[in-house]
């Protein structure tokens, strides 16, 4: 069997971009899945954010597709023209695990949850031509997972990727972590964790956790002193909390994450507006103080960036300002996105009633306005966001942010700091010309 998996764009109504410079970790790692399970399916991997694909073209018994919701439209389309030529499909992933009715007409089979335990069933049903239209996949235990396989890609990418966990304790209400993985926290051990990332070829990673350290302080300090003593020359960056920063060993774990090679961390500041925060049910992962724990990362020599949504119904005009004031008095940069409602969360439920007829799931992209705001049209949000990642990511500004972390991380955090900035503001500068936001107008 000739198995072709898929990474789709998430360029707006299918074009393709740049992408991510990380490899798709979800194709990468089913390849490796799928050469323990059934190792006589031969699998090809295609980017379709940096390459060409043209459905017309492809030579496969089985296609499959990780989907998230913005890639929802493209994917459905691409699917449709497969099988209209005979070539069975077969999608998974979050959006589809929220949606399977909606994607079902779109494919031969739908994978629900996590694949580890039902994926031989899917390729043994598709196999003997006789796949189920639905395989429900469980959250099992994280011991003995396989190895990814990043050898099969006809793109190149910047950064590596491991994660150490799935699922999450917090239970915020515009997340589908929680929904997808479970909330029950689950680790991989600890030797394995290192061990693949110590033969991994690739000096640069991204862990892949939605929280870094959050799941457990004891245990996370146990594995950063772990990788710091067998792992060497290679860094890191991730995603964490705030609240872990009140914890009396929170010491201990900033030095042990540095010394393990963390550089940066993406912190869930959430939002700037309190009511935007107590409706996405976020107050507890932010602790005491939100300031003073970005002043204790940093002094560790780790580089901060705020993940943090504008645009919400309870978010007011100056957010977006208060946004640009907030990050020039604590010198870090931000990740600001428009609050977007994904099916399958508690946010969507919340916020279906407002949600702005026509538009179709590849608007849900962190860019658009997808909800009717009770003070602030559509365009004034997008203007708005655009305006503010604008002023955030000017050159001046990321060299004054470099200079203030600690030189505890010198030179590691500083260059990581560049590196993640840099691209980004040029990023979100293309996507203000290609879609024609104005500076401050009424744009659509």
């Amino acid at each position: 069997m000739k198995l072709l998996l898929v990474s789709p764009p998430f360029g707006e109504k299918g074009q393709k971009s740049k992408g991510l410079p990380i490899a798709p970790p979800v194709l990468e790692y089913l390849t490796g899945l799928t050469n323990r399970l059934r190792p006589d399916v031969k699998v090809s991997l295609v980017d379709a954010n940096k390459e060409n694909f043209d459905p017309s073209t492809v030579e496969a018994d089985l296609v499959g597709f990780t989907v998230l919701t913005p890639q929802a439209p493209w994917v459905y389309r691409t699917a449709d023209a497969l099988r209209a030529r005979n070539i069975p499909v077969v999608l998974g992933g979050i959006h589809v695990t929220a949606l399977p009715k909606e994607a079902a007409p779109h494919a031969d089979a739908i994978v629900m949850g996590e694949a580890e335990s039902v994926w031989k069933q899917v390729l043994d049903d598709f196999g003997a031509g006789s796949p189920r239209q639905f395989y429900q996949g469980e959250n099992g235990p994280l011991d003995n997972l396989v190895r990814p396989v990043g050898n099969l890609w006809n793109t190149r990418y910047v950064y590596g990727y491991f994660q150490t966990s799935r699922g999450c304790p917090h239970r915020c209400a515009f997340c589908s972590v929680h929904e997808f993985f479970g909330g029950k926290v689950r680790h991989r051990p600890i030797d394995e964790v290192v061990r693949e990332v110590a033969a991994s070829k690739w000096r640069l990673f991204w862990g892949i956790d939605d929280n870094i350290w959050g799941t457990s302080v004891k245990r996370s300090i146990e594995l950063y002193e772990e990788m710091s003593k067998n792992i060497r020359g290679k860094w890191w960056f991730g995603s964490g909390d705030l609240v872990s920063m009140d914890h009396p060993r929170s010491g201990l774990l900033l030095k042990n994450a540095r010394s393990a090679g963390l550089t940066a961390v993406l912190v869930g500041w959430e939002s700037n507006n309190i009511r935007s925060l107590e409706e996405y049910k976020a107050v507890n992962k932010q602790g005491r103080t939100r300031r003073d724990a970005i002043k204790k990362i940093r002094d560790a020599g780790i580089e901060v960036m705020l993940f943090i949504m504008v645009g919400g119904r309870q978010d007011v005009r100056e957010d977006f300002e208060g946004i640009l004031k907030l990050c020039d008095e604590l010198e870090v940069s931000a990740h600001p996105v428009m609050t977007t409602p994904f099916p399958g969360t508690a946010l969507y439920r919340e916020y279906e009633p407002y949600l702005i007829p026509g538009m179709d799931w590849d608007s849900f992209d962190g860019n658009t306005a997808v909800f009717e705001h009770p003070a602030m049209s559509p365009s004034e949000r997008q203007d708005a966001i655009v305006r503010l990642r604008s002023d955030l990511f000017t050159v001046p500004k990321i060299l004054r942010r470099m200079s203030n972390i600690s030189w505890r991380g010198f030179p590691m955090s500083h260059i990581t700091s560049w590196m993640i900035q840099y691209p980004q503001g040029r990023a979100f500068k293309q996507f203000a010309r290609e879609h024609q936001f104005s500076k401050g107008g009424d744009s659509g």
